[in-house]
């Protein structure tokens, strides 16, 4: 009989190995869809085969004759090598048997080598090999399974040592952070009340971790009284510092996690102009905005990079959160670190076009907020530095490069700026 919970994990692997979705959204939409008993167990098989991909492939190519498998054999084996070397609560005979039930079901006639390759890996003592040769970022690619392109760019910016700490932390599963909203207010003891456990992030002042299923299932935050905003992101509104009464412009905005947090601060007074690419995408930032009780936020679909003459040296403040690689959120998408980096040579020029564009908007003694969920310093410092260097109207307020960290917060980088009065 298939087992519900494989039978899903399964199904959200093949969805992104097929490039179809990001795994955060193929498993929000396939555990929505399925019968699945445990969705905290399918979400540790499928996000500990991603996070494991090319070290399981490694040690199961071991046991392979031939080292050509088909995508659907591949995948059932990285799951049954998964189970079996890194899941204490899965018994071995569970582990085989339970993937060979899914084999017979998924590729009929195949269940019989599914069977014998793990049951070769179980007798050899379900041993996890590290390859003895290659070079540097061979090695550290299989390790954390991670591609040779990411691994490349991160020892040459950051070194050995640095680069094997990123490694190390987005091997973890990714904390949730909290902003509690104080137009609703809510305080982090009633959520502590709820059976949460609850602290106050040690990067950002005012955000929380917290930790429990069903958080978004709360009444309290289908009420808007609290949203989930990683802290990075949360520490980048709070340097903006708008104020009540400010004009602020969100040139990215969707999902709209920024602009919210902004109107926040600002006691829901003022004027929000936050714009996404995508009609569906302004949508989310509509949605977003009544979920909290916020009316100042005024969304639509926008080019961004594309300058409005009617508000140019108008605003109080201005928020340029880039599209970027994304490097900085393998935590929680780790896919992303299984893909080569390719050629972003068009991506830098997206992002040079909006940071470009936002300045436009900033009136003298207004600030600007350079952003991005990305480690990579062709995206982040040397982009801001090639600003500074063209545009001597504005100064720098403050930089941060934030590593992805033990406790689970994702990579980003910050840059504050200001508009010279005169």
């Amino acid at each position: 009989m298939t087992d519900a919970n494989r039978k899903a994990a399964y199904l959200i692997l093949r969805d992104v190995e097929s490039g179809s979705a990001y795994s955060n959204l193929a498993v929000n939409r396939r555990l929505r869809s399925c019968e699945a008993g445990s969705h905290a167990f399918v979400r540790e098989l499928v996000y500990g085969v991603l996070r494991k991909q090319f070290l399981l492939d490694f040690n199961i190519a071991r046991f392979l004759r031939a080292p050509k498998l088909k995508a659907p054999e591949r995948c059932l084996l990285r799951m049954g090598f998964y189970q079996l070397a890194f899941m204490d609560s899965v018994a071995d005979h569970a582990g085989v048997s339970a993937t060979v039930d899914l084999a017979a079901g998924l590729i009929k006639g195949r269940q019989g080598f599914i069977n014998a390759v793990l049951r070769n890996f179980v007798r050899d003592g379900k041993r996890i090999l590290l390859p003895e040769e290659g070079g540097e970022e061979y090695r550290l690619s299989v390790k954390y399974s991670c591609s040779e392109d990411i691994v490349r760019l991160w020892l040459g910016a950051y070194g050995r040592a640095k680069t094997e700490e990123i490694l190390e932390n987005f091997q973890r599963p990714p904390a949730v952070a909290v902003r509690f909203n104080p137009l609703r207010g809510m305080t982090p003891q009633e959520l502590g009340d709820q059976g949460f456990s609850v602290r106050e992030s040690s990067l950002c002042p005012g955000a929380y971790v917290a930790k429990g299923s069903g958080l978004l299932d709360t009444q309290d935050y289908r009420n808007g009284r609290f949203s989930v905003q990683g802290e990075a992101s949360q520490l980048a509104v709070r340097m903006l510092a708008p104020s009540p009464g400010d004009l602020l412009i969100d040139m990215c905005a969707a999902p709209g996690g920024k602009s919210c947090a902004a109107a926040e601060l600002m006691a829901g007074r003022g004027r929000i102009i936050a714009w996404d690419l995508h009609p569906h995408r302004a949508a989310l930032i509509e949605k977003e905005a009544a979920r909290l009780g916020i009316t100042i936020i005024e969304a639509s679909a926008r080019d961004s990079a594309m300058p409005d003459a009617e508000l140019s040296g108008k605003a109080d403040c201005v928020i340029c959160d880039v599209p970027c690689s994304g490097l900085g959120t393998i935590g929680k998408n780790p896919e992303i670190k299984l893909r080569p980096l390719g050629d972003i040579s068009e991506l830098l020029e997206t992002q040079r076009r909006l940071l470009d564009t936002a300045a436009g908007y900033v009136k003298p003694g207004g600030k600007l907020l350079y952003s991005s969920c990305t480690i990579d310093p062709a995206e982040n410092e040397e982009q801001t530095d090639r600003f500074a260097a063209e545009r001597t109207d504005f100064e720098t307020v403050a930089c941060r490069r934030i590593f992805p960290s033990e406790e689970g917060c994702d990579g980003f980088y910050i840059c504050l700026l200001r508009r010279k009065n005169g």
